[in-house]
């Protein structure tokens, strides 16, 4: 019986009607085939997608993870994570010391939607923290083997990414707060980020934020859009909104268990975006970690309820889901978002249960 030969399409997506054919099967061969589960999908996406003049296009991938892209076709990537379930102790971790929990376990429950050794084309790697799940070692070796790309990062990170990972000078940048760097048409800002776990990762005595932590403003075409990491609820994020011009907010979100703050609450998205005077939350982080999962119907709740005892232009809430694309401002109004469901593919013409010649018929 002769083995059958996997067809892959320009996506990297396995062609369905080679499963259960008679074939050669081993882990390895598992492992290539069904790991990422959306196979180059994303890549390809990414790769072919023309940014319209006037926009700023941005690609979730789960967790805080983000690409950028913009209309010269540099493309960014923001805290990629793609790694596994992990777990964590208190001789390290930073939520582990501050609620005095011997050990955390991280459960990812998102899929794998991007493959980091597919990129036809990264011009950045930025990381807002040095935790393994925003300063992600697969991905910063896939980018530093198969892209000539800049890896930008606040002090402490970017010296475990020199010592620890390999990270050429020449090819990394420290990102400063309060200084920005230019990389092709894009404009980046490094501005305060208030994350004070991140303080307390590895740290007998908690560093400045600074050392630690920065938020990336991107200046895109469509608008601003700044991603704060793992940041915490801070009252001189008032100060920030006055200093920056910010349309867009990535932060993370997520449910605490009594006796630990790991992630912001929805009051505390809300809070911050109000705070930076930002048009648009982007919540992440809510749907990777099984201890921590938050619903953004909470979030959603409390921005429609603001927004109609304000009196103020409205805020939105844009709710993604790993591996949907947004683009700003076109976008603003997305609300929940959904996955394509191949509707525009059907044709009832060639359909066999009720196409032409079939009972259902009509003259």
């Amino acid at each position: 019986m002769s083995e059958k030969v996997v067809k892959y399409d320009e996506r990297g997506v396995m062609d369905g009607g080679t499963i259960g054919l008679p074939r050669e099967m081993n882990r390895d061969i598992w492992l290539k085939e069904v790991f990422p589960e959306w196979g180059a999908y994303l890549n390809y996406e990414i790769d072919q997608f023309e940014v319209k003049p006037g926009t700023g296009a941005l690609w979730y991938f789960g967790a805080m993870s983000c690409a950028i892209k913009s209309q010269a076709g540099a493309v960014f990537l923001i805290d990629n994570y793609a790694g596994p379930s992990l777990f964590t102790d208190r001789s390290y971790c930073g939520v582990c010391r501050t609620s005095g929990a011997d050990k955390l376990w991280w459960m990812r429950i998102h899929p794998m939607v991007i493959d980091p050794w597919k990129f036809k084309r990264i011009d950045a790697v930025c990381v807002t923290h040095h935790h393994q799940d925003h300063m992600d070692f697969y991905t910063i070796s896939a980018a530093l083997q198969t892209s000539k790309c800049k890896f930008i990062a606040p002090p402490e990170a970017a010296r475990r990414m020199k010592k620890n990972m390999g990270i050429p000078d020449d090819r990394l940048i420290v990102a400063k707060v309060g200084e920005s760097v230019q990389i092709e048409d894009m404009k980046i800002d490094f501005a305060p980020n208030y994350d004070i776990i991140a303080t307390k990762t590895g740290f007998d005595t908690p560093p400045p934020f600074s050392e630690v932590a920065v938020a990336y403003i991107f200046n895109t075409q469509g608008g601003n859009i700044a991603f704060l990491g793992d940041s915490l609820y801070d009252n001189a994020y008032k100060m920030v909104g006055d200093k920056y011009k910010i349309d867009v907010v990535s932060m993370a979100m997520g449910n605490n268990a009594p006796g630990y703050t790991d992630k912001m609450s929805p009051w505390d998205l809300w809070r911050v975006a109000e705070a930076l005077g930002t048009k648009v939350i982007l919540p992440m982080h809510h749907d990777n970690w099984a201890n921590c999962y938050e619903d953004p119907a909470y979030l959603e709740d409390i921005v429609e309820r603001k927004n109609k005892e304000s009196g103020r232009p409205k805020m939105k809430v844009v709710s993604l889901l790993p591996g949907t694309r947004y683009i700003h401002p076109d976008d603003m109004d997305a609300g929940r978002c959904r996955y394509p469901d191949n509707r525009e593919r059907v044709d009832w013409r060639t359909s066999l249960e009720y196409g032409p010649g079939t009972k259902y018929q009509i003259d």
